[in-house]
Formats: structure tokens, sequence, C-alpha cells
């Protein structure tokens, strides 16, 4: 082979059986066949970090080849139906680097944030910033490297370093397009009398025959079937409608229609992990060129998931593919953050990466089904026997796991289910597993307080505090092998989880001000994929819990950050729809937020600010006791205490 002239060919051979003839039975897995650098830069106008020193930007593309019949790729659907060049399919993915620029100031960790719907969220979680600025710099002042690599099939190239998207292709049958039935949902969420609905694959046909268009005022409600004359295409990916009067503005609209073209999105998994190895591997591309992290080679690699990525890295781990095709493990650590108990609906014909299931839109969307934790468990409700960790046990490619949610996913995530069986019973996690309660924050800390369509403000409580530090525990858990503070995750058995009921958890009666409480909001049964649209077993359901609550509404279990801890206000992982748009329904992924009264009123049980607090010194000093005991027990950083007693000092809601 003319490649094996080429030493840094034949390194990439050793290491990823990369360099090859045709694919095939006993052919090498996959390639990184050309790295191409689109830019390289300073980042941040040169800014230098402590000790990590300045950051370039590295703006790749990453063409790949992958055997369709290797065993490490057959579990992604509809790869053999992809096409191929002389055995081999090939796709492209964009990736986006932030390096130290002095290879001897770099931590040598690597940190995969996997994209969010092609963004960058570990900087907004994290460092607290938007993607072009560096907010408190904390991953920069680590020395980490981080990366994005593009997964999620419906979003195209970019190449820009602003997004990561990727370039798939689409399965074909004997060469000709293959046609399925595929689900559209919407809530419009105004009182427009015309909408439109985008499709996510195009329409075999723009005839409206055998497609269907039917609204419902909530997920189990009867759907009501609307006439031909109530929507029409405009395009083979998008039909308009005419809203019936009357309908309220929170209907779930549901389209069903013949599709074509579907994308091979599960690629997005081998994307992820041929690229992850090429880069920590430091070797060259098949193509001979320099690795850009030949000269930092990563010790610890680690992925992080926010979200979408959350449930995409936890459906990654459980469909193997952890494991690299030389049976090595890809990341040595990851992070699901608010992704509860679900998965993704990737690696599917017609899959849609963007969509996961709530109370009310998209309730039974795939993704959302046992094997809901990390520990291998027989279903009480189904019968089946899985885990998360089932394949990766087996080969020892397991990474250690920190499970991270927010209160939001016990309510539109079903995390209970992480810990806990379906019919009573706790289930104990994985010893390379922790689980973490953000108590009583919102799925993704709000900016500022606001209402839209939702009865009541929405959660500004912190999260990025205990990201932070639980990230440096993962950091030494991965490198050393140095344990993490224990699991902080309510249980069964430590009375800390309870029916979705204001009277079980103990939330505080506020209907005197106004606010209600989602009672019964939280179900989930076992569901016939099969079958479009997916068809829900009743009489086979799950027992889904949501954690206890003290006398201000808070989640007693948990880390408990000092806005929770010392609160100047309720907060709630939960919200409810506002009259006119799917009244008390639960709000999409708001939390809530209700304030104390600053002097004692009437139908208010929860004590006053005047009560807790006499002056803002003493509330400042609260603070600080609450803020070094979370430090103790490893659960705050020195930095963030001094930032929540300074913020404490001036918090403008306790008054002049």
């Amino acid at each position: 082979m003319t490649c094996l002239r080429h030493l840094p060919c034949l390194l990439v051979l050793t290491m990823l059986a990369a360099c090859a003839g045709s694919g095939g039975a006993g052919s090498p897995a996959a390639q990184v066949e050309r790295f191409e650098i689109v830019s390289r830069a300073p980042a941040f106008d040169g800014k230098v970090f402590d000790a990590a020193g300045a950051y370039e930007k590295i703006v790749a593309i990453a063409h790949l080849r992958i055997d369709p019949h290797h065993p490490a790729n057959r579990a992604i659907v509809d790869l053999d139906k992809a096409p191929t060049t002389g055995g081999w399919v090939k796709y492209a993915t964009d990736v986006i680097l932030l390096r130290p620029r002095d290879a001897a100031k770099a931590s040598r960790v690597l940190v995969l944030d996997i994209p969010n719907r092609g963004g960058k969220l570990a900087l907004d979680v994290i460092n607290e910033a938007s993607a072009r600025d560096t907010g408190n710099g904390f991953l920069m002042r680590r020395g980490h490297t981080l990366a994005w690599i593009g997964w999620q099939g419906n979003i195209g190239l970019a190449g820009n370093g602003e997004l990561a998207g990727t370039a798939f292709p689409v399965a074909v049958l004997d060469g000709q397009p293959i046609t399925g039935q595929s689900v559209e949902e919407k809530v419009f969420d105004d009182v427009k009398p015309t909408g439109t609905i985008d499709l996510a694959y195009p329409a075999a046909s723009t005839s409206q025959a055998g497609a269907v268009l039917s609204v419902r005022v909530h997920a189990t409600a009867a759907p009501l079937i609307l006439p031909a004359s109530a929507w029409s295409y405009t395009s083979a990916t998008r039909i308009e409608v005419t809203r019936p009067r009357g309908v309220d503005g929170g209907a779930i609209y549901q389209f069903q229609y013949q599709a074509r073209d579907p994308v091979v999105m599960g690629l997005g998994m081998a994307a992820l992990r041929d690229v992850t190895s090429h880069l920590k591997s430091g070797m060259a591309d098949g193509a001979g060129q320099p690795n850009p992290l030949a000269d930092i080679k990563p010790d610890v690699t680690l992925a992080l998931g926010v979200s979408q990525s959350g449930r995409f890295l936890r459906d990654l781990i459980w469909q193997g593919f952890n494991a690299d095709p030389r049976g090595g493990k890809v990341f040595d650590g990851a992070m699901p953050l608010i992704a509860g108990s679900r998965k993704s609906f990737v690696n599917r014909r017609f899959g849609r990466p963007e969509r996961y299931s709530t109370l009310h839109l998209n309730h039974w969307a795939y993704g959302d089904q046992f094997p809901f934790s990390y520990a291998v468990t027989k279903d009480p409700v189904g019968g089946a026997t899985d885990g998360i960790f089932a394949r990766c046990q087996p080969t020892g490619t397991c990474p250690k796991l920190m499970h991270v949610d927010s209160s939001t996913e016990f309510w539109q995530g079903r995390a209970s289910l992480v810990v806990t069986d379906g019919a009573g019973k706790d289930i104990a996690l994985p010893a390379g597993v922790r689980a973490y309660l953000m108590s009583s924050t919102q799925h993704m800390t709000a900016e500022r307080a606001t209402v839209g369509i939702c009865k009541w403000t929405n959660n500004t409580a912190q999260q990025g505090p205990t990201v932070r530090v639980l990230l440096d525990h993962l950091v030494a858990w991965a490198r050393s092998g140095k344990e993490p503070p224990p699991s902080r995750f309510p249980q069964i058995g430590s009375a800390m989880l309870t029916l979705p009921q204001r009277e079980a958890v103990g939330f505080p009666d506020l209907r005197a001000l106004g606010v209600g409480y989602p009672d019964g909001l939280n179900e989930l049964t076992v569901v016939d994929y099969a079958s479009l649209p997916p068809t829900p077993a009743p009489d086979k359901r799950y027992q889904v819990l949501v954690p206890m609550a003290d006398l201000d509404g808070h989640d007693i279990a948990g880390i408990r950050l000092p806005d929770v801890e010392v609160p100047l206000a309720t907060y709630a992982g939960w919200n409810l729809r506002r009259r006119g748009f799917a009244e008390d329904q639960l709000c999409g992924l708001n939390g809530l937020s209700v304030p104390f009264s600053a002097v004692p009123r009437a139908g208010d049980p929860r004590r006053a600010l005047s009560q807790r607090y006499t002056t803002r010194l003493e509330y400042a000093k609260a603070v600080a006791i609450a803020a070094r005991a979370l430090r103790d027990d490893g659960l705050l950083l020195d930095e963030d205490v001094s930032r929540f007693i300074e913020r404490a000092k001036v918090d403008q809601r306790l008054g002049p």
C-alpha cells in the first residue's frame, strides 16, 4: 500500500487501524482521512489566563471514512444503506478547539463540550460567559483544552468556529429513496390565525393523501382530526396551518406524513468516538498532517453534555460508543448535565436529535424509555434487563461519571428513575457513578426573572458554582482515582422522594398569593415505538417521584447553594402555563421564583425577610456560613465562596 511509505500514516494505522484498502469484513473500523485546518489564531485577543497563559482557537473540518460492516459500527442504524466509495462511507464534521498556546502550560485535560444544537454551552454554564467572552475564565485558568465536535445530523457544516455541524449521508435502498412515516409536533404559543410547521424530513409527496393533521389541548387528550382545508404544503419541508377558532394558544398540533431521505443520524456517535480518539492520540491524520494536539497529548479526556447533549451522552455510552474500535476507552470521565433519565432520538431511522419528551410537547417522543439508570437492573414494569452501563461494564470502558440534574429534571425528565426502579424501590448506582441534584434550580439558570407564557417569574438560582467544583473532582477522579464527594441525590430510602403532590412534597400552600401547584403532573408509561404515533400502554405505568421540600418549598436533598440555603425567595424547578396557553400544564423547562415579603403578610406561610435577616450584614454572615460549609464538604470552590459573600453584601433585594 502506498500509504505505508509515510511514517505518520503508519502511526495512524497502528493507533486507529486506519490505513487500509476497501471496507469489508476484517477491515479497520474508521479513519480520520484528513483533518483540515480552516483557521488558527490567537483566542480572546491574546488574553493571558494565569499560569495557563494565552489561548489559541483552531477551526477545522474532520473528513472521515467508516466501514459499515465492521462490528464496531454495526449498531449505527442505516449505515449499511449509506452510499459508499470503495466500501467506505464518507462524511465530515466541524471541529473547534480552544487550547493553551504553550503546551507546557496545558493541564493535559481534554474537555469535549458536546455541542447543543451546534453551540457551546460549557462556556455559558461553567465560565458564565457568552461564546465570544471568557466570563470568569475558569476553564482557561485551569489550562484545559476544549473541543466541540459536530454530531447532530440536521445541522450543516459551518466551518466558521461558531457552530459545530456535520455533513452526513442520506440512506438509500438499492439506489432508491427510503420512505417512512414521520411525526411532527408543534405548540404555537400565540393567537395568530395561521402558522407554519417545518418538517425535519421532506415529504415523499406533497399530495395531502395519507397525511393527517390533528390538534389536542394537552398530551393525553383525545386528538381532533383537522380537515384537509385546514392545512396545505408550501414546500416539501413545510406546511401552513389555518388554526381552528377557539382553540387554545398552547394546543398541540401533530402532523403525521410519509417522509423520505432519512439521514444516517447515528454517525454522530461515531464522529465523537473517532475524532476524539484521533485528537487524544496525538497522531497524524490519514494524509500525514500533524495532529493539532500532538504537543499536548491529553492524559485525561472528559465529555460534558448539557441538556440535549447530556441525553445524547447517556445514549452514546448505552449504545457502546465509549469503546473505540480497538477496544480502548474514549472518555475517561463523563458529566451528563440536566439530562434526567432520558436518552436521545438519534440512532433511529428518521431520527430527531433535537426532540425530547416533556409533559406537554412531544410527550411520547423516543428517548424516554428503559433503561433509565446506570445500573443493570430488571425493569419491573416492562420486563427487560438493561442499564446505561450494560455494554461498557463487560469491556471495562465505562467512564467515571457524574450525573448532575436540576429540580426541573424530576418534573420534565423523570430524574427519579435514575436511582429508582419505577416500582417504589431504590437502585444502587455503580461504584463509578455519582449523582448530584442542584437543589431547587431550573433546567438552566435564568439570567433574569421573566414570565413569558408561564404564570410566574422563572428561577434565577445559580448552578455554575456546583458544576465548576464537580468538574475539578471529575478530573481528579478520572486522572488518579481520587474519590469525589458522595452522591447528593434524593432517594426513597432517605424519605427524600415522594409523589408529585403538594401535601406529600411539603411545599408551602401559596394559593393565597395566586401560586398553585402541579399536583400529579408527572407520568411515564411503557410506549410502543413501532407504531406511529407512538402508542402508550396505560396499564404499564412507572412510579415517577419528586424531591421533598422544606418549609420554604426548597428541595431538602442535593447540593443547596446559598441561594437556596439562605434564601430571599422560594425557588422551584417547575412552573405552570398561563391562561390561554394550555393553562396549568408544566411550562417548558422553566422553574419559578416567589420572593419573600419584606414584612409578614396574610396568606403567606413563609417567614418574611424581616423575620430572617435584621440587616444586610446578618444576611451576608449567614451566606458566608453556608458557603464555607459547602467548601468544607468539597462542594464549593474558595473563589465561589468569595463571590457569594461579596454578592450578599450588596444584594438590593434586602433594601438600601
